[in-house]
């Protein structure tokens, strides 16, 4: 007889507190912590292995808020600023491993939701 399967399903399990792997530096800037992000990124495609298909085309939306919320300034210099930063490196990294993709945004402000692209 088989033993019974003890292990949990993924919602079950702890989850991993990412956020709290952010810390501001002496000024209370982000910027150190998003740069290193940015860098273990770029470090995790330089291991790539050799088989990753670039050919396949993805489709992907990015839903971003431009709600005042953004230009709250516990994030150095604003919420909507470290946005823009994540967003270009993101962009930047999708498109050398998807180039034959596309990316679509929609915006969400003041309750709606609008599509840009």
């Amino acid at each position: 007889m088989d033993e019974e399967d003890t292990s949990a399903y993924t919602w079950e399990t702890e989850y991993e507190r990412s956020w709290e792997a952010i810390r501001e530096d002496a000024h209370g800037s982000l910027q150190a912590a998003v740069d290193d992000i940015a860098l273990r990124a770029r470090r995790r495609v330089a291991d790539r292995p050799a088989n990753v298909r670039l050919g396949m085309m993805r489709h992907l939306f990015l839903v971003i808020d431009l709600s005042l919320a953004m230009m709250e300034t516990d994030m150095w210099p604003t919420r909507l600023d470290v946005t823009q930063k994540l967003l270009k490196d993101f962009l930047l990294e999708f498109f050398n491993q998807n180039p034959i993709s596309q990316v679509g945004v929609i915006i969400t402000k003041n309750g709606r939701a609008e599509k840009r692209s």
